[in-house]
């Protein structure tokens, strides 16, 4: 049986989406995250409406705070993998590629994988689909 067939009081309207995305987008601290936003389909908000939602966001992203270490390790293991496994297939065939190109791609992979991983977890806690132990709430 799928989860939203047994939480019928899960609201998928188009507000609550919109709601979503742009937390989610906030809470990865994404540079630019309400023009992103808009530019994904959400509605533009006010300066005060902006200012709140952030501060939203730093409430959700600080219940999380104790897993910060553990998702920049994640990120990193990932990002190191992924980039020396490219490294490994891709010299064969284009030859040599800078190591400093290399670097930047790992850090970018690894940038995005750090802010997938909170903007997803701060989601899922704040929506009541994953908890935290109450000693970090």
């Amino acid at each position: 049986m799928s989860w939203f067939r047994r939480h019928k009081d899960f609201d998928l309207s188009v507000n609550e989406i919109n709601n979503r995305i742009r937390g989610f987008i906030l809470d990865s601290q994404i540079n630019n995250a309400h023009d992103i936003a808009e530019i994904l389909g959400c509605p533009a908000v006010s300066d005060e409406v902006a200012e709140k939602e952030e501060e939203e966001s730093e409430k959700r992203i600080e219940r999380i705070s104790h897993l910060t270490p553990l998702l920049f390790a994640l990120s990193q293991t990932l990002s190191q993998g992924a980039v020396e496994y490219q490294r490994s297939r891709i010299s064969e065939v284009i030859g040599n590629v800078p190591d400093a190109m290399w670097w930047e791609s790992r850090k970018l992979l690894e940038q995005m994988s750090v802010a997938t991983l909170v903007g997803t977890i701060s989601q899922l806690v704040d929506m009541g689909l994953l908890e935290i132990p109450k000693r970090y709430k």
